[in-house]
């Protein structure tokens, strides 16, 4: 990442400067090309202006050109910056190859080794330590965000977390050798869509909605 603008202007955090870079690529590319190979609606409005319409972690984002903003459908609030980062990265960045049926392992993506601590720390034990001893709320939590079914694990699930990144959350209850363990992996057709970085930041969000889906659950069943 370049951050020597951001370095010249305190006032600009390195995530807000790769924001703005990603703007500036997504904004010069050909939008109904990028629409094409993300999954991406893509729309054009009567004053000339265009908006992409996608999914991310189960919920409608518009991103308006040419000024680029990310907001949510539902409220029309903004997508938070590392969301946002995600999403525009994704539209850059998609080769429109077709989901490839094969899960892998975060470690086998390039770089993998190198990030896996960072991925598993932000993502994978989140998830254990709030659903270690509540594997049904983890499969319910899945499916009110409109996962399905995986056959694999003791619970999981697969949630379609952009388009066309397809990732798979499963859950081992362990026993009197096992510990329990959750496990977090990618469609093998992922580093069409996005960096090993990336898919770092989309776990860690997604784990962070799951974990969010499943507060919210409980608290329904305790009033």
């Amino acid at each position: 990442m370049d951050t020597r603008n951001a370095e010249n202007n305190p006032s600009v955090s390195p995530y807000d400067h790769a924001f703005q870079l990603a703007c500036e690529v997504v904004r010069s590319a050909d939008i109904e090309d990028r629409a094409g190979k993300s999954g991406a609606c893509f729309e054009k409005e009567d004053d000339g202006r265009c908006l992409l319409r996608l999914t991310f972690l189960n919920r409608y984002c518009l991103i308006h050109f040419p000024d680029i903003t990310v907001t949510y459908q539902d409220e029309g609030g903004e997508v938070p910056l590392w969301s946002k980062l995600v999403i525009l990265h994704y539209i850059a960045q998609a080769q429109g190859r077709p989901v490839a049926g094969e899960w892998i392992s975060f470690r086998q993506l390039s770089g993998g080794e190198a990030y896996y601590s960072a991925f598993d720390k932000r993502s994978q034990q989140p998830l254990l330590g709030f659903f270690a001893r509540r594997a049904e709320l983890l499969a319910e939590a899945g499916r009110s965000l409109g996962g399905v079914r995986a056959g694999m694990g003791d619970r999981g699930f697969v949630l379609a977390a952009l388009p066309r990144v397809p990732m798979a959350f499963l859950f081992w209850k362990g026993d009197e050798e096992l510990p329990p363990e959750v496990r977090i992996l990618f469609d093998a057709s992922v580093s069409a869509y996005l960096s090993t970085e990336d898919a770092v930041v989309l776990a860690q969000q997604a784990a962070f909605r799951l974990i969010e889906r499943g507060r919210e659950l409980l608290r329904t069943e305790s009033s």
